[in-house]
């Protein structure tokens, strides 16, 4: 127990400035739109109208905390960074949303991350953030459901 404490108010404690964890952010918020993006692009790819449905509806929750996180960031003048290009789609479904998944996992933990750097900042942007990473952690399991349906060796 002590340890998990001293590693939280190290983390509180250590100088991280508003400014930092805004360019921080504008990261973090250019990821989030790459992302949507990403789900939304394979959305369309998908032939089965379920599946297609599905994860249609998860690129639009992911563009809607992108406008979330966007609005924190112009409420501070500082803009999203873009994403490097985008990985290589994949050939089949499976593929495709087996790579959305990773990129949501390690989203997720990054901003359950920058919540925690936020409460000692502003505790309004850090709640927002920590429903943000919440609201992706139901995300990663509702696409990791969409990614089991589909075959691993078809071909799309």
């Amino acid at each position: 127990m002590a340890t998990g404490m001293g590693f939280f108010q190290k983390l509180r404690s250590s100088a991280l400035s508003r400014t930092s964890l805004l360019e921080e952010l504008a990261v973090l918020t250019g990821h989030n739109h790459g992302l949507a993006e990403r789900l939304r692009r394979h959305a369309e790819m998908c032939k089965f109208s379920n599946l297609r449905q599905g994860v249609a509806a998860l690129a639009e929750s992911e563009a809607a905390h992108f406008k979330t996180l966007n609005s924190i960031l112009s409420d501070n003048n500082v803009w999203a960074k873009l994403p490097e290009a985008p990985l290589h789609d994949g050939s089949s479904n499976w593929a495709r949303l087996g790579g959305d998944l990773e990129v949501l996992g390690s989203l997720a933990a990054e901003l359950r991350l920058a919540a925690v750097k936020w409460e000692s900042i502003d505790e309004a942007i850090a709640e927002v953030i920590r429903r943000i990473s919440n609201e992706d952690d139901e995300h990663e399991s509702a696409l990791r459901k969409l990614a089991l349906k589909c075959d691993p060796q078809a071909l799309d």
